[in-house]
């Protein structure tokens, strides 16, 4: 069966080396250039993967560009195989391989469509996660599912150990569906549109620490994006101040405002005080600096008792645009049922006056429109509806001066 894999991340990697110790003949590798590549966190070279075999490796910036299509064509796959890709793929590129375009999505599809699901799983605190293996089509993630598997999250897990072990899962199901699709004999379920749900893309600066959430929330919101992502953050005195490694501490509720510092542990880390306990630093990075241990950095800048991290130390230029769900910030609503309504959050922090116009728009129809400042936070509810059963698209944007500084998407699911 003539394959060609589509990716660049730890699980395409995973995917290219099962596909190429097994029988899925690999005659090409889609891979993004340059720049392109290097601006994806997880970001793996395939060269030495490939070198030595007859497997043809093609960099592009754009799959959807002629040329890739081409290219495409020109190997004649039967299947493609993607283990993630930064762009919404093309129907053109979609319908070359014959046999069809399988890809994986690391969500119990249709729940947790939508980009960063890993992620977002363990910021919600899952305790474990899911992948699937499905037919690509022009919706995001919306297409019939071959196989599904999961894996336990362990509270020492971080987003590295997660990954790892859903590239072992994804190859369990690559093995299990190949003899199926050699034969013609694949079972594809369609994806029901009443039970779908979608996560949001996330930028670097989602990262933003709110110390007002507990311990274990931050703990979780730490390990969900650090290395081989931005990482999450706060400020102090100006500095962004990385946080890589961090733990709960059990059983200690100061009577001091969050984000203010507890305790400097000697070996051990930095104790910050949250919404309802402490949070020890383990691991920090001031700046572009090298990372330290927590204590250390507390020594290194005199830190002490009653000091305090947080949005408000942020330097004056900065400025940061999201959505937050209404109950929980975490948590999208993006399932509805016709006529029913749902709201987003639409937030923007500084660290000192900014002037914003933001719009909110279902599909073609502008819900809200405002010109604002935020000194020092916006916040703003906007509900929405949807009469018919359907998938619609809710844009908020930003623009400042005349110019667009973010947009942030839902996919909202409209069911019967």
């Amino acid at each position: 069966m003539r394959t060609v894999v589509v990716g660049n991340r730890k699980l395409a990697r995973h995917v290219l080396r099962q596909a190429l110790a097994g029988d899925w003949d690999v005659v090409g590798v889609v891979v993004p250039e340059g720049r392109l590549a290097k601006s994806q966190a997880n970001f793996v070279p395939f060269d030495a993967l490939v070198a030595g075999t007859d497997c043809v490796l093609h960099e592009t910036s754009d799959i959807n560009s002629s040329g890739t299509v081409e290219w495409l064509r020109d190997r004649d796959p039967d299947v493609c195989l993607c283990g993630g890709w930064s762009q919404i793929i093309d129907e053109s590129v979609l319908n070359v391989p014959s046999e069809g375009f399988l890809g994986f999505h690391s969500s119990r599809l249709p729940e947790g469509r939508g980009g960063a699901p890993v992620n977002w799983a363990l910021i919600d605190g899952s305790d474990e996660v899911w992948i699937s293996l499905f037919y690509y089509d022009t919706e995001v993630d919306a297409g019939d599912v071959v196989a599904q598997g999961s894996v336990p999250v362990e509270p020492r897990d971080d987003v590295a150990t997660v990954f790892d072990a859903l590239a072992v899962e994804a190859c369990r199901l690559l093995s299990g569906v190949y003899p199926k699709l050699a034969a013609d004999a694949v079972r594809a379920d369609p994806q029901s549109l009443a039970d779908a749900t979608y996560r949001p893309r996330r930028q670097p600066q989602d990262g933003i620490i709110d110390w007002s959430r507990g311990p274990t929330a931050q703990y979780d919101w730490v390990r969900a994006q650090t290395d081989p992502y931005p990482g999450a953050y706060t400020f102090d005195d100006g500095t962004r101040l990385t946080v890589w490694e961090s733990t709960p501490i059990e059983g200690s509720t100061p009577d001091m405002a969050p984000g203010t510092v507890v305790d400097i542990v000697d070996g051990a880390g930095l104790d910050v005080a949250t919404g309802d306990g402490v949070l020890r630093l383990v691991q920090v990075q001031p700046g572009r600096s090298p990372p330290r241990w927590g204590d250390q950095y507390a020594r290194e800048m005199n830190l002490s008792e009653g000091d305090a991290f947080g949005r408000e130390q942020a330097p004056a230029a900065w400025l940061y645009t999201g959505i937050r769900g209404p109950k929980r910030p975490t948590a999208f609503q993006t399932n509805l049922m016709p006529g029913k309504t749902g709201a987003v959050d639409v937030v923007a922090f500084s660290g000192s006056s900014h002037d914003l116009d933001v719009s909110v728009s279902l599909d073609d129809r502008v819900l809200f429109r405002r010109s604002v400042t935020v000194a020092p936070e916006y916040r703003r509810r906007v509900e929405y509806a949807s009469s018919e059963p359907e998938t619609r698209t809710l844009t908020v944007a930003f623009d400042r001066d005349g110019e667009r500084v973010d947009t942030r998407h839902l996919k909202l699911f409209v069911g019967e």
